[in-house]
């Protein structure tokens, strides 16, 4: 298996490239922002796209117009929503990999946040906390708003209804239902998010932390080599572990929850 790696000088692309080489994948192409797109796509069964937006751009402009059915992951952060529609246009005569944290850890944390918004409903107040390094330039971070979104569907509410990313000065008091978003950028943190559900009587946090962004590099490889094959179309970390997930809650209420 050959892949080509976007944004292969920068630290995102070193470590993709190493964590493919200690799972047997060969790096064929790799593409700096400033390279020529093109070159991307020779002689590769799939790419991995760890640049910037601008690079992310190119490469999606250059998909769309060659109408190229090569598999793509993408885990460049801090795309616009006309990127976004961009994917959307690619994902017609490809398959594309999007998602917003390459980190199967995350993706089971946000089926937990959907199920605890589900069970405690609008009496509980949400705030989430994200924390990453100083050189990140998004935010919040694309985690933290997959993460509201998130509850935000759960409660059978629009997100940007609900979301609130301001607060200072005189404030009006906290509207039902809002979702408060917090961010830190301070040192070398690779990346930590916390949900926090509280009422009055009680609260419970949920907490994860990234301790190397290897995680991430890891996730992008296993992501690349389970999309090669795959139909045209937008997939999320969420498909990769479906199967996994359903049999394991579907065993959970057998086991658990029908045993009280």
């Amino acid at each position: 298996m050959k892949i080509s790696i976007l944004g292969a000088t920068g630290a995102m692309g070193g470590l993709v490239t190493k964590a493919a080489l200690q799972d047997g994948v060969v790096v064929e192409n790799k593409v700096s922002s400033r390279d020529r797109i093109e070159s991307l796509f020779k002689n590769t069964d799939g790419v991995v796209d760890f640049s910037c937006p601008m690079a992310t751009d190119s490469m999606l402009r250059y998909v769309r117009d060659n109408q190229l059915g090569i598999p793509i992951v993408i885990g460049t952060t801090g795309l616009s929503q006309a990127h976004l529609d961009l994917i959307e246009e690619c994902s017609k005569s490809a398959p594309i990999f999007f998602t917003s944290n390459m980190s199967s850890l995350v993706s089971m944390l946000n089926i937990v946040v959907y199920v605890m918004a589900k069970l405690l409903g609008e009496n509980h107040d949400v705030e989430i906390l994200e924390i990453h390094h100083r050189l990140k330039k998004d935010a919040p971070s694309g985690t933290a708003l997959m993460l509201g979104k998130t509850i935000a569907k759960a409660r059978n509410r629009e997100f940007m209804d609900i979301a609130n990313f301001i607060r200072y000065g005189i404030i009006e008091q906290r509207k039902s239902g809002e979702i408060g978003f917090s961010v830190q950028r301070c040192s070398n943190v690779v990346g930590t998010h916390e949900i926090s559900f509280m009422n009055e009587l009680e609260s419970i946090k949920i907490r994860h932390e990234a301790h190397s962004k290897e995680v991430f590099a890891k996730g992008a490889i296993r992501a690349v080599k389970w999309i090669i094959g795959r139909s045209n179309g937008i997939y999320t970390m969420d498909d990769l572990i479906k199967e996994t997930v359903t049999s394991t809650l579907k065993s959970i209420y057998e086991e658990f929850l029908c045993n009280q």
